[in-house]
């Protein structure tokens, strides 16, 4: 099966974004990656009239470091946190986490934002973002926002986002130098979501 026919806009920033999302009447739908989305159009599972592509936002795919803590951008990819291309807050289980991540091909396109957002509970970065305590950084037509991890996933396939916002990124505290952490993923084979995670 393919897409159902849909209007595509690439926009410079998230404030562009926001708005070609607040036009949509909530027929508007946001694509970074694609590795959620993309198999959900093709089965027409999700059919919206317009495409609001985030690849071209500036800032999405860049991370920083605030002292205390580190900013990951949404658009940045699995690919580039297990690389090692982005500080790591964590130590080593960011790293860790991203390299379990389906296969190289969807780690290489995939992007932190689009998982988040999507809110499959099966997720990785949906837990281990939970387990952060990481805060939500979103751009809404009334400006940005910051939203705790607790309360951004409300049930499985839905978040805190309204229909004209953007996840810009995810603000996490730096481990402590003596922090330890361990981490198991059990799935029947590689690419698979998790059966369980700890």
């Amino acid at each position: 099966m393919k897409a159902a026919a849909f209007e595509y806009a690439r926009p410079a920033d998230a404030r562009g974004a926001c708005a070609l999302l607040a036009a949509g009447d909530g027929m508007a739908k946001p694509i970074a990656g694609g590795q959620s989305l993309g198999p959900m159009l093709n089965l027409r599972l999700a059919q919206p009239g317009q495409l609001v592509d985030l690849a071209g936002v500036a800032g999405l795919a860049g991370a920083r470091d605030l002292g205390s803590a580190v900013f990951i951008g949404a658009g940045v990819t699995h690919a580039a946190i297990e690389d090692g291309r982005v500080p790591d807050p964590t130590h080593g289980l960011l790293p860790r986490v991203a390299s379990r991540i389906a296969y190289r091909a969807v780690r290489n396109r995939g992007t932190v934002g689009g998982s988040l957002v999507h809110a499959d509970p099966a997720a990785d970065w949906v837990n281990l973002m939970r387990l952060l305590d990481a805060t939500f950084i979103i751009e809404g037509p009334a400006g940005s926002r910051e939203v705790a991890s607790g309360d951004f996933m409300q049930a499985a396939f839905t978040t805190a986002l309204g229909e004209s916002d953007v996840l810009t990124g995810v603000r996490i505290a730096k481990f402590s130098p003596t922090a330890r952490f361990g981490y198991f993923k059990f799935c029947r084979k590689v690419g698979e979501f998790a059966e369980a995670m700890a």
